[in-house]
């Protein structure tokens, strides 16, 4: 490796030299601000003739042809292609600088590799910077074009001359470090990440590519990026992509993965397993494909590809993993379609209840993480899915209750929506077109006149019983029935393409409180029959092991604590008692505001604060009470957890 300072006219001016960015790399992204910024750099360096350093240059050196030097960029491609541009520009600006500009710094004229040019831009920029470098039109949207143009205004509104500005490139001053390509010397991938160590610079997705391709010849580099990459990269937005890779990580290695630890977690798996780059972009590429077809709900079969669109409506990504292993698992003929699509239809059941029952679903990635795990329950898949569900699957009589009470149409997720289309594709058979169905108030939101003599004590009525499901239905054509009265709405309710609609015609001759009361019970009895509760008997109760969210309902009698995670600290403990001292300790450690707003919970603060049978002193002098059975510890651990809206960063582990 070497290393040292440089000045740039001094870098660009190696003869035979391209600086090639490689395929991995990320395209050209530099907006206006940071443009504006560097050519603020360089007046300030015209005006004061004073240096200024750009930062650092990293690259990986090799011969070309003719003895040509190649210098692969593996950091400050971004830098290198602005300066670039910048030149080409102060080029075109001066003619009579232009000649030397275009020889020194541009292009290599001995050398016809890369069109004689210097720089080597990645496949999706290299058509606009050809275009730009020899001065040809470009209509594509593309960063290099804009950049190119706003390098060329701000030289045309300097108040410096174009041949002093060019001049005062030369006071830019770098450090370029020059590593070889020689495998028994320094490690490229190494130095890259010491040097994008913080994360800031790239996203989880681009260090995993840059993981995988770096440690390529240039050859293997492009045939990866192209057969793998490039399709995967395609797929997905930036946010989407990292995403991805986190719940990928989660089928493979049955463990919960940080946002800011995707790309940690991703290398320790391939090291661990012993992958090759191209079996590793080779299983990206496959899972990648699942989740897309998750995402767009695009399987090859239709009932699936129905659940997969019901639990995007509910914003369910969480459960991505799951869905993606069951996708595999046909794939590999582990299971049949008809297997995946029950257990799918089962989660997807439990997940409606869910949300129906306005029930917390912050513990569901403790869950997926354990329905990725294949080797527990002897591979029953149903057995498993079963077992983790159970201690919050809501029952019928908890559904009935919520959807009696809950104001349906305002729930997030387009929950009211997504009820009826549930309800009439069962009863139809037909697909129906969520994005254009409509929910129509049968008792409108705005009562009027006709409306409050219909109906006694309408307003009171509209306020309890508006949103619930019984007074909702489906319509294209919302805004002309809005506030009619019942009669009107009937008989247009008769000529309804929705049998949802149609029903209520023909089932009701007046509309209030008794029939929403009445068609809310008959519509929650059809949502059972599509979610039916699953015979949660056939879990062996005696097989409770393993780790739960605070949440969760589980008999713990008889069983020994092992461990308390908190915020996705994990403590180890060999008592329940350790266990509330020790969430108590963390409690405080962290936020000593959230540990006195227990306090304020009289119950609380009469069983932990007055101790009489087993005191004990926690870490700031406080002395608690511990004498209670693990089941009220529990019960004392969620309680805290949920005044301090933690409860979906606690969780335990029972042995």
């Amino acid at each position: 490796m070497k290393a040292d300072s440089i000045h740039l006219f001094d870098f660009l001016g190696n003869g035979k030299t391209i600086f090639e960015i490689p395929v991995f790399q990320r395209n050209y992204e530099w907006d206006r601000e940071q443009c504006k910024q560097l050519f603020k750099d360089l007046t300030v360096a015209a005006q004061t003739n004073t240096d200024h350093f750009i930062g650092a240059i990293v690259y990986v050196t090799e011969t070309g042809n003719k003895m040509s030097h190649i210098y692969r960029i593996i950091d400050g491609q971004q830098r290198i292609t602005s300066l670039t541009l910048l030149l080409k520009a102060l080029s075109v600006a001066d003619e009579h600088d232009q000649a030397e500009i275009e020889e020194e710094y541009l292009t290599n004229k001995y050398l016809d590799d890369n069109n004689h040019l210097k720089l080597k831009p990645v496949e999706h920029d290299y058509e606009a910077f050809y275009s730009v470098m020899n001065r040809l039109d470009f209509d594509k949207p593309s960063k290099v074009i804009d950049n190119y143009r706003l390098f060329q205004k701000l030289i045309k509104s300097s108040d410096i001359d174009s041949s002093k500005l060019y001049e005062a490139m030369n006071h830019f001053n770098m450090v370029y470090i020059e590593l070889s390509s020689d495998p028994n010397e320094e490690n490229p991938q190494v130095i890259f990440e010491s040097l994008n160590s913080t994360g800031v610079s790239l996203s989880p997705s681009d260090l995993v590519r840059n993981f995988l391709l770096m440690r390529l010849d240039s050859q293997q580099q492009t045939k990866l990026y192209k057969n793998y990459w490039v399709k995967i990269e395609r797929m997905f937005a930036t946010k989407t992509f990292a995403e991805f890779i986190r719940h990928y990580l989660v089928v493979k290695t049955h463990t919960s993965v940080k946002k800011n630890g995707v790309y940690s977690s991703y290398k320790d798996y391939f090291i661990s397993n012993g992958l090759s780059s191209e079996q590793a972009l080779a299983d990206l590429f496959k899972f990648a494909s699942y989740y897309d077809q998750i995402l767009n709900h695009k399987s090859a079969d239709d009932r699936f590809n129905k659940i997969l669109e019901h639990i995007n409506v509910m914003d369910s990504k969480v459960v991505f993993p799951y869905l993606m292993l069951l996708m595999d698992l046909v794939d590999t003929a582990k299971i049949n379609q008809e297997e995946a699509i029950q257990l799918a239809h089962i989660l997807e059941g439990y997940l409606f209840r869910l949300k129906a029952c306005q029930m917390p679903t912050n513990g569901l990635n403790k869950i997926v993480v354990g329905l990725c795990d294949l080797s527990k329950e002897g591979g029953n898949l149903r057995l498993r899915l079963l077992r983790l569900l159970k201690a919050n699957f809501p029952d019928n009589r908890k559904l009935l209750e919520s959807l009696m009470e809950v104001d349906l149409y305002h729930q997030r997720n387009h929950l009211a929506k997504l009820s009826l289309v549930i309800l009439e594709e069962h009863r139809t058979r037909e697909t129906i077109n969520f994005d254009d169905a409509q929910v129509e108030h049968i008792m409108p939101q705005r009562l009027n006149a006709e409306w409050r003599l219909q109906v006694a004590n309408a307003d009171k009525v509209k306020e309890q019983y508006g949103g619930t499901l019984g007074n909702l239905t489906l319509t294209k054509y919302n805004q002309e029935m809005s506030n009619k009265p019942y009669s009107e709405k009937k008989e247009f309710y008769k000529d309804s393409n929705v049998s949802l609609t149609r029903e209520v015609s023909e089932t009701y001759n007046q509309w209030g409180k008794e029939a929403i009361i009445d068609r809310t019970k008959e519509l929650t009895d059809e949502l059972i029959q599509i979610f039916p509760m699953p015979n949660i008997k056939e879990v062996n109760e005696e097989e409770i092991t393993g780790e739960y969210t605070i949440d969760q309902t589980v008999d713990v009698t008889g069983k020994a604590a092992v461990q308390i995670t908190i915020n996705e600290n994990e403590y180890p403990v060999k008592t329940w008692k350790q266990m509330l001292k020790i969430f108590l300790n963390d409690l405080w450690n962290r936020d000593s505001l959230n540990y006195d707003r227990i306090k304020e919970n009289n119950q609380i603060s009469r069983m932990l604060f007055r101790p009489h049978n087993a005191p004990a002193t926690l870490e700031n002098g406080t002395v608690i009470e511990t004498n209670f059975s693990a089941s009220v510890i529990l019960a004392i651990i969620a309680k805290i957890s949920e005044i301090c809206d933690i409860t979906d960063q606690v969780s335990y582990t029972v042995k």
